[in-house]
């Protein structure tokens, strides 16, 4: 068993009798220490020692119920404390709160941001991180925001320090390229418990002639856009692709997969990344440009915050890449196209960026798109010509290489 089977998690688990089938529930499995909750416990001197780590079985048994735990820590130490409740499926909308020995709040938490499952649980699960200002006793309280409560409000305590992890999701879920050509995929990291490590993109055991471009997510960063290049021979049915996260947690190599995802948005504001079957690619036609576009600057561009950067770029002979319009792909906030300069066998773009929205350090990959329009055909030879630009529409795009980038102090 590698390190990827033992990732703790929720598996969706049916139960068989001799005659019936349960419907498939989420079972959540790990690899800690669990007890069962005990009450009473709504009291700090009823509070319910516990050793870390530990992960807590427990419900919110009635309205007003709220539940108690007592654990020792030193200074300086950090603990994590998180609930999955909304997760399992339970109506508790969760509150913590860490108290020291005389009662006074070091850290509260409602709701916390889970962009891998908010569509569902609307973040009602709650997570919180502390460092201990001292050795002594520690209490932690859990109750439901509404002020429910009953058999069905269950919940997962987890108190432990941290456990430095991520996931991983694409978007989008479905894909079409032409023979030859690339297209830009977004990777988001849900990083757990503080890990801030780069990550490394790679395809598990992909069909001949596909390859990722720009397949490093740099640490301290939440996403990254990369390209995905297709074979030159077309496929005559889509198929499914495989994605592989890699990174050294604590010295560990550990390996998660991208989970295939649609970004949707939820009441016009909220955001969520929804998992999908599989990440299915269909290629055919055929590319638009013969050759290779080549990043002819060595490293990232460096862009000053505030300022400028630049890339040259080779492109190969007899293209249209020369009279098509260069646009950012999604392009991070805060950075725009300053400027196009072509030559015979070249392209150089200048980037602008927003002191205000970037800042020194930022890394990742800009995603340049060639697109163009072409006249649509006319419907009479009698009509007069329209002038540039009317009566259009789509035609040629070509998704270049990623470019990677730094923002830099001016």
């Amino acid at each position: 068993m590698d390190n990827q089977d033992q990732v703790p998690g929720v598996c969706p688990l049916a139960v068989r009798g001799q005659e019936w089938l349960s419907g498939r529930v989420p079972f959540a499995v790990d690899t800690l220490p669990e007890c069962l909750e005990q009450e009473p416990n709504d009291q700090p001197a009823q509070a319910q020692r516990v050793t870390l780590p530990v992960i807590v079985n427990g419900r919110i048994g009635q309205p007003g119920d709220s539940d108690g735990f007592c654990f020792d820590g030193r200074a300086g130490d950090e603990i994590v404390a998180e609930v999955h409740a909304r997760r399992l499926n339970s109506p508790l909308d969760s509150v913590l709160k860490l108290t020291d020995a005389a009662g006074q709040q070091l850290a509260m938490n409602d709701d916390y941001e889970d962009k891998g499952a908010g569509l569902t649980t609307h973040h009602a699960d709650s997570w919180l991180r502390v460092a201990l200002p001292a050795d002594g006793k520690y209490y932690l309280h859990l109750t439901d925001m509404q002020h429910q409560g009953g058999p069905e409000y269950g919940y997962r305590l987890r108190i432990t320090p941290p456990r430095p992890d991520f996931e991983l999701r694409v978007v989008p879920a479905s894909v079409y390229a032409r023979t030859g050509s690339s297209v830009p995929l977004t990777v988001y990291a849900l990083r757990k418990d503080g890990f801030a490590g780069e990550i490394r993109l790679t395809l598990r055991d992909p069909p001949a002639g596909f390859s990722l471009g720009g397949n490093v997510l740099p640490a301290g960063q939440d996403e990254v856009q990369l390209t995905l290049s297709a074979p030159m021979s077309p496929s005559p049915e889509p198929f499914g692709l495989t994605l592989e996260g890699r990174a050294t947690i604590d010295g560990r190599d550990v390996t998660r997969p991208v989970v295939p995802s649609q970004d949707m948005m939820q009441a016009f504001a909220y955001r969520h990344l929804v998992p999908a079957q599989e990440l299915r690619v269909a290629v055919t036609g055929r590319d638009v440009v013969r050759g290779r576009v080549q990043i002819l600057d060595a490293g990232p561009t460096r862009i000053a915050a505030g300022g400028t950067g630049r890339v040259r770029l080779g492109i190969p002979p007899n293209t249209p890449l020369q009279r098509l319009a260069l646009v950012l792909n999604d392009p991070p906030e805060g950075i725009r196209i300053k400027n196009v300069a072509r030559s015979a066998g070249d392209i150089e773009v200048v980037f602008q960026s927003d002191a205000a929205k970037v800042q020194p350090g930022q890394k990742g990959n800009l995603v340049l798109v060639a697109e163009g329009r072409k006249p649509a055909a006319p419907t009479s030879q009698a009509k007069p010509k329209t002038k540039p630009g009317a009566n259009t529409k789509s035609g040629t795009s070509f998704t270049l290489p990623p470019i990677p980038y730094e923002i830099v102090q001016p």
